[in-house]
């Protein structure tokens, strides 16, 4: 077999495509697709997943089919793992996210190890640390993911820190274990009344079934070219794909409210009803997606196609701490601070932490 270097720097072979740089030919990665491209490997089986953490231990039985790795600068560890003279996988990963390529002869070969070797790794564990992939579309390109891993608290650690509305509300949320028919939840209330913290406890409860997409860019998702949203619909979430297609995944656009509002489809065209039909239209039919709108603005102001009944699965309103509250929380965390009025969570934690202006605020609230 002919291992030399085609002099152009492009190779091809079962469909992929790797353009070589001198330095790269016998990293881990380059001669994954040397192989490909040599023998040719005909069959290719790719897959994503998350991890919480990493270890050579973490491969089981198949260390022993260990060929080569390499760590780039700490963080990228790719490794080559050799099953058979013509059965090869490439194991990435960066970021707490394993991405995998299992190549052969043999497209049943190929397959039954790419799963043992998925199985093998993904624990299948609730962990602290939630998987959520970020969008944002390129100008001049197409929607790009981002994934990353987010510390997320469990609810009982943040029950505390709302109403009894909101708290209700959430238990809700996390009694579902599927996608319900109502697929639109709407969180609304002023800066620093925890949605963010609420948001973050609902991927923790939910990780077991549902995935995240968080949108960086709402106003392009909505007003943008649908092709965006089917995009992130149909992305697999660094889940292996016959996972994928059995969960569910709630897609976030957080701080959007002006995009929901009366004056929005003036703004944004059409981009409002698309948004709605993915929720309970026929762009929506066959893909178990929610969308989780967060917002400062009022709920009167939001389009009453929004609001309207029997569209939204969870509406809440999150809202400062009542007096009783907020002096609870307070003694629960051995501040001698009280307040004569309703106040935000977030001038709370000021207030506890020795925040500067914040912390003038709830004092200029105390009780002398």
């Amino acid at each position: 077999m002919d291992n030399s270097i085609p002099e152009s720097g492009n190779m091809a072979g079962a469909g992929v495509y790797w353009r070589v740089q001198p330095w790269v030919h016998d990293n881990p990665v380059a001669f994954f697709f040397r192989e490909v491209q040599g023998k040719p490997l005909p069959h290719i089986v790719h897959e994503k997943l998350t991890l919480d953490s990493w270890s050579l231990d973490l491969l089981g039985e198949f260390r022993k089919a260990l060929h080569a790795s390499e760590i780039w600068e700490g963080q990228r560890k790719s490794l080559i793992l050799r099953h058979d003279t013509d059965l090869i996988s490439l194991v990435e990963i960066v970021d707490g996210w394993a991405e995998i390529f299992t190549a052969g002869n043999d497209a049943e070969a190929v397959g039954r190890v790419s799963a043992a070797l998925i199985k093998q790794i993904d624990s299948g564990e609730e962990t602290p640390m939630v998987p959520v992939t970020f969008w944002a579309a390129d100008p001049d390109k197409y929607p790009m993911p981002f994934m990353r891993r987010l510390e997320a608290p469990r609810w009982a650690e943040l029950s505390g820190n709302y109403d009894g509305s909101v708290a209700k509300g959430m238990e809700r949320l996390f009694a579902l274990r599927s996608c319900p028919k109502e697929r639109l939840i709407l969180w609304h209330g002023q800066p620093g009344t925890g949605k963010t913290h609420a948001l973050r406890a609902l991927l923790r409860e939910w990780q077991s079934w549902c995935d995240a997409a968080f949108i960086t860019d709402a106003e392009r998702f909505v007003g943008g070219a649908p092709t965006y949203v089917f995009q992130v619909a149909r992305f697999g979430g660094g889940r292996a794909g016959a996972l994928a297609a059995k969960r569910s995944k709630l897609i976030i656009l957080e701080d959007a409210g002006e995009l929901m509002t009366t004056e929005a489809r003036s703004m944004i065209g059409q981009g409002l009803s698309r948004l709605l039909n993915l929720t309970d239209g026929l762009m929506g039919q066959g893909l178990n997606l929610m969308v989780l709108i967060t917002t400062n603005e009022p709920l009167a102001t939001m389009h009453p196609a929004v609001v309207r009944p029997g569209r939204c699965l969870s509406e809440l309103e999150f809202g400062p701490l009542s007096v009783e509250a907020a002096n609870r929380w307070l003694r629960e965390r051995g501040s001698d601070i009280s307040v004569a009025k309703p106040t935000p969570l977030a001038q709370l934690y000021a207030a506890i932490g020795g925040g500067g202006g914040a912390d003038r605020g709830v004092r200029n609230a105390a009780v002398a």
